[in-house]
């Protein structure tokens, strides 16, 4: 079960179970303050942190903290258990990753921290009566060569139980409340984030006088060195920039960007005419995040991508058309070649009959010699 590591909240429930149980090995974190189970039942094991003095509670919601390259800063977090009996809870330091919920947490137990978890020594146990707390000091040492800029980071207290499933598998209870740790490393800053991965596809609609829909996929990368948060609007146009689909739409937030991580994939369907080529414009707005503070300027970043969106329904529907009106044009035409003939035959049946008719109204031709007997010998 992962959650936002936070400091524990005395105000909250604290005997609502907030943990699920997960085969062994696997990182489970949960909101604090955190309740589970002992091993085979019984009471509840509860507890919370929160950051601290070496007094006790000082009310902080998380640790902020700027030290230079080659220093170090102590620090402290109060751990209670809120049981009604003893526990031994659990203490480690872990980098801070941005999970696909948007929310802050820290690396599973089984990944190994390479950046300010790595620098945090804290001890390794802390064992506390029902119903105490105790405060367990630690300390970050930055690097001589730390590079500046954020290096987010945290304190995890947990408590693990072992068990059996239905089938006889072994399992394990492990839920971790947190205190986060706003680590700068003093220097110049740069903040800069890029849109990334930016893909646009175009599924045209069955329906010829509907649009289809264009959906556009991104994530935002931070290429800087301190966190931020960006937000995006999608155009979407055609040839000559024409209008098409969204227009200066906002379609995503991110409240939190870590350096060297990327958001979870972000995406927009909208709706769009088959123009051909379309071009899909993602601008990014950057800004500080909570109580953060940047004093580089936040620049606009662009990214555009170029798809085709065929208009094939149209195209199907245009060569339906040109066949129907292709046919029509041909059996017409061949309609009038057959009437044609018979035009044709008809005057020349009618020509020749004319002419049969005046031959015989004519009689026979003066000059023509007599047959028989007597024109025989008149020749003679």
């Amino acid at each position: 079960m992962t959650g936002l590591i936070l400091p524990a909240a005395v105000c909250l429930a604290l005997t609502a179970p907030l943990a699920a149980a997960a085969p062994a090995g696997a990182p489970v974190i949960a909101a604090a303050p955190a309740a589970v189970p002992f091993q085979g039942g019984g009471a509840r094991v509860t507890w919370g942190v929160v950051p601290a003095t070496a007094e006790g509670a000082d009310g902080r919601v998380s640790i902020r903290a700027e030290v230079e390259p080659g220093e170090e800063h102590r620090d402290f977090v109060e751990v209670t258990n809120f049981s009604e009996r003893p526990v031994t809870f659990a203490l480690t330091a872990s980098d801070g990753v941005v999970v696909e919920t948007g929310e802050f947490d820290l690396l599973p137990e089984s990944a190994e921290p390479v950046g300010s978890g790595a620098w945090i020594s804290v001890d390794d146990e802390l064992a506390l009566e029902a119903g105490s707390s105790a405060v367990a000091p630690f300390t970050v040492r930055v690097p001589d060569d730390a590079l500046p800029g954020d290096h987010p980071g945290g304190i995890a207290v947990s408590v693990r139980t072992a068990g059996e499933d239905d089938q006889g598998n072994g399992i394990a209870l492990d839920a971790r409340v947190g205190v986060r740790l706003h680590l700068r490393v003093a220097g110049e800053l740069a903040p800069a984030v890029e849109i990334a991965d930016l893909t646009a596809a175009y599924r045209p609609s069955w329906n010829p006088f509907r649009p289809g829909t264009v959906e556009v996929s991104w994530t935002v990368a931070n290429t800087g060195n301190v966190r931020l948060g960006s937000a995006q609007e999608v155009t979407v146009t055609g040839p000559f920039g024409i209008g098409t689909g969204a227009t200066g739409e906002r379609a995503a937030e991110q409240r939190e960007v870590l350096p060297g991580q990327r958001s979870r994939e972000e995406s927009l369907t909208t709706e769009a005419w088959p123009l051909g080529r379309l071009t899909a414009e993602v601008v990014g707005e950057q800004g500080a995040v909570g109580e953060d503070v940047v004093e580089a300027a936040l620049r606009e970043v662009r990214a555009e991508v170029r798809f085709l969106a065929v208009p094939w329904v149209h195209l199907a529907l245009l060569g339906v058309l040109v066949l129907l009106g292709g046919g029509w044009w041909w059996r017409r035409r061949a309609r009038g070649r057959r009437l044609a003939a018979v035009v044709a035959a008809a005057r020349a049946e009618g020509a020749a009959a004319a002419g049969d008719a005046l031959a015989r109204e004519r009689g026979p031709s003066p000059e023509e010699p007599s047959s028989g007997p007597g024109g025989a010998a008149a020749a003679g």
